[in-house]
């Protein structure tokens, strides 16, 4: 299996010639010979599929997301992996630590790498699309290899044919899985947004980070799944854009080149995601940013305001009208007699109309965070001790950060217990004893039980500074049972806010069933506050949750859930889908100063 991962990746390259040579002709055959650099491929899909193998085991978290921040980096590599495992230069990578280095080492000296030979053994990459189906998720995919020996949607099928496919998963579930059989082989890999904006960065580092490139799409919207792939846009003038098209189709990372006109070039990278460069001379930049960054909805109802107004809106302008400026989005908003839309609000949601009467919100920012209110340190399962932590919050110019690790009931996370409790309590006051007037205020990110009662007695909780509660275990409930176990919740005078509300783990584990506008609707009344996540894997509350949150009257708060010092710089995933949900300062606890917060965590909470 080792060898034929290489094999394929020599072969991908040869073929990614000849693809284009057929297709564009001589003048953009790529250049140079297409073996040299197969190890950083090979390497790449490695880990790749090591990733994949995680999500399959149930893994989710630092170390999936390192073995793909390490798969770009070593397919973005210019140098040969054996040049740099000679030189000694293989931590230089971004991403290559240690482990990762030795990784490689083995897999240069043997062309064999262990692990991913046990990973891909026990948990096949290629189950790994399974996990997008609602309502599979780990323990059907492992159920798949074990019983039926299945390693990929070809095997899943067969099974389904002779009837093994019900059999293992009960009539329901095996339907849905066979009807989802034809999206999950459509080779264009979903990323979540942090995943899609490393890999955008990665391809404009690499065509030489020019200014006129930019981020557009699903990505520029902030969606916290990108389906679709990478949308980028490039302005200047034809001999300049199609320059930067020959670079990105000479890219090591491109595995197929799909399309190609004057001023449009599709791509398939190595890891099957579809990147799509637009180019517009610099005069419509304007307007290409809006065409390829709005929803379908948003287009269509500014298509529908140019026609009013005698124009046609297209990518390259506006025509039939007047002449009139389309350089930047401003200008071509402006036009249309609008102010100019954030794009995190471009979805057709009554943006259009806010912005027609002037109502558009002051969106939150990341300088309007005081703190950060969901921070685990090495107590639980975080990475580092608390003074760390604090410092780290503290040189980002927060004034406070909340101590939230797990209690008690969260063994696997080995929990806090009322004795660790209060050690922790007296380690927070020396602290912030030495960093005043910096302030860790004591909480818990507490268990929700499974009836709903919580995992610390009242009097515990009544004597710490923070409470937030999340659902950890008993994910399969009913909905009736965990809509009642979450009021129950947030019900309770001494909860401050629900984290991660809905549970889910995007592309891996799907949300619980709960009647999310009741317990929006309790928290509110109640003044329990609902997390808006920064977690790249939660994303939870999304926008559109969000902005029920609001509109029901209730407050959210923008945190990190840390579990390491670099996790704090996740925390514009939480703010970009907070944009999304119309959210401004005032809505949010943690934009707060710490005077204004304290009052507000005491009762009655919604002043």
């Amino acid at each position: 299996m080792l060898d034929s991962v290489a094999e394929r990746t020599i072969r991908l390259r040869a073929g990614r010639r000849l693809h284009s040579t057929r297709a564009q002709g001589d003048a953009h055959l790529l250049s140079g010979p297409p073996l040299p650099r197969a190890a950083n491929l090979a390497v790449a899909r490695l880990f790749d599929e090591i990733a994949l193998s995680l999500e399959v085991a149930g893994e989710q978290g630092h170390r999936t997301r390192a073995y793909r921040r390490a798969a770009r980096a070593v397919a973005a590599a210019e140098t040969p992996l054996e040049v740099l495992a000679a030189e000694g230069r293989l931590r230089e990578i971004p991403g290559i630590g240690p482990a990762l280095a030795s990784l490689i080492d083995e897999y240069l000296r043997t062309g064999v790498m262990s692990t991913h030979a046990r990973l891909v053994a026990e948990h096949p990459p290629g189950l790994a699309p399974v996990l997008h189906v609602p309502g599979l998720g780990p323990a059907a995919a492992q159920a798949l290899h074990a019983e039926l020996g299945a390693s990929g949607l070809d095997d899943i099928e067969r099974a389904a044919r002779d009837g093994r496919l019900a059999a293992v998963l009960g009539p329901q579930r095996a339907s849905a899985l066979l009807e989802a059989l034809p999206m999950l082989r459509k080779p264009v890999r979903a990323l979540r947004l942090k995943s899609a904006w490393e890999a955008a960065r990665q391809l404009i580092d690499a065509l030489g980070a020019p200014d006129d490139l930019q981020v557009a799409g699903q990505a520029r919207r902030g969606c916290e799944l990108v389906v679709g792939g990478l949308d980028l846009v490039v302005a200047g003038p034809p001999q300049q854009t199609q320059a930067t098209f020959d670079q990105l189709a000479g890219l090591p990372t491109v595995a197929e080149i799909s399309e190609r006109t004057a001023d449009r070039l599709v791509v398939r990278l190595y890891d099957e995601v579809e990147v799509r460069l637009h180019a517009t001379p610099e005069a419509t930049l304007g307007a290409a940013l809006v065409w390829h960054s709005g929803s379908l909805g948003h287009l269509e109802r500014l298509q529908a305001r140019a026609a009013e107004r005698g124009w046609q809106l297209r990518p390259d302008g506006l025509h039939g009208g007047r002449p009139v400026s389309v350089a930047t989005e401003e200008t071509v908003y402006a036009a249309l007699d609008l102010p100019w839309i954030a794009p995190e609000l471009r979805e057709d949601a009554g943006e259009i109309e806010a912005a027609a009467a002037g109502r558009l919100p002051r969106l939150i920012e990341p300088g309007d965070l005081q703190g950060d209110l969901h921070c685990h340190t090495e107590w639980t399962d975080g990475t580092e001790p608390l003074e760390a932590m604090a410092r780290a919050a503290q040189a980002r110019g927060y004034a406070y950060m909340a101590l939230t690790d797990h209690s008690q009931a969260l063994a696997i996370t080995n929990g806090l217990n009322l004795a660790r409790l209060e050690e922790a309590r007296r380690h927070v006051q020396q602290l912030n004893h030495t960093l005043a007037p910096f302030q860790i205020l004591l909480g818990t990110e507490m268990d929700i039980l499974a009836d709903g009662q919580l995992d610390y007695p009242d009097e515990t909780l009544a004597s710490l500074d923070y409470v937030s509660a999340s659902i950890h275990s008993r994910f399969k409930q009913p909905e009736p049972v965990m809509t009642a176990r979450i009021l129950r919740a947030v019900q309770h005078p001494l909860v401050h806010t629900l984290n991660h509300p809905h549970g889910r783990l995007l592309t891996s584990r799907p949300a619980y069933a709960v009647d999310m506008a009741r317990v929006i609707e309790a928290a509110a009344s109640a003044g329990c506050a609902l997390e808006v996540s920064a977690d790249p894997a939660r994303m939870d509350l999304d926008g559109g949750w969000a902005r029920r949150v609001k509109a029901a009257g209730g407050r959210c708060t923008i945190s990190s859930d840390a579990h390491s010092t670099r996790d704090y710089d996740n925390i514009w995933l939480g703010i970009t889908s907070a944009r999304r949900g119309w959210l401004e300062a005032a809505d949010v606890l943690n934009a707060r100063p710490l005077d204004a917060l304290r009052a507000l965590l005491r009762r009655p909470r919604l002043a």
